[in-house]
């Protein structure tokens, strides 16, 4: 199995190299002036899901308009979940051996122009950077540090041990001082 792991990997980190970012115009936008935000996270994790759910209420308070794309790392969708209409979620189920999703919920957020993407993700993880690096965003987000962010347009650094809350509180505050009028 060990090698199985390998070699999807080392097909992941290829198709990674050999993925195209779309062509964008990058803009800073204010979390106050955005009209469209989206987020991207691991749903196993229930803490993470929990922080989504309310940053995703105190988003809306701005009028925004928010979608998420969670992933589970499950076969099927667990029981209690059911998308929504704020919340997709794909599955380990969906993925090709280079680790790339075929599902619709993730080719539907890719192609949405959001003004900001919040990568919720605080290590590298093999599948979601994918979702990241192909969305036409006009201003991506997320966390520094052991992951690659050569595909984010701004990116928080983490102390050791630091996780989701640390990385939600630290953009939370950078996106407010971005072009404050």
């Amino acid at each position: 199995m060990r090698v199985l792991d390998n070699i999807k990997k080392w097909l992941s980190d290829f198709s990674f190299k050999r993925c195209k970012s779309p062509d964008r115009e990058v803009k800073a936008i204010n979390i106050k002036n955005a009209k469209t935000v989206g987020i991207v996270y691991r749903s196993d994790d229930d803490e993470v899901k929990e922080l989504i759910q309310r940053y995703v209420k105190f988003l809306k308070g701005y009028n925004a308009k928010v979608k998420t794309l969670g992933f589970y790392n499950l076969d099927e969708l667990p029981r209690y979940v059911t998308p929504k209409l704020e919340y997709d979620y794909f599955v380990k189920k969906s993925l090709s051996w280079s680790l790339q999703s075929n599902a619709i919920e993730v080719e539907n957020f890719i192609q949405q122009e959001f003004d900001i993407l919040i990568d919720a993700t605080v290590q590298q993880d093999d599948i979601l950077r994918f979702v990241t690096k192909q969305s036409k965003a006009a201003f991506k987000v997320g966390a520094a540090g052991v992951k690659s962010v050569e595909d984010l347009d701004f990116a928080i650094n983490l102390k050791t041990g630091e996780g989701t809350r640390q990385l939600m509180k630290g953009l939370d505050n950078y996106l407010h001082l971005i072009n404050k009028n």
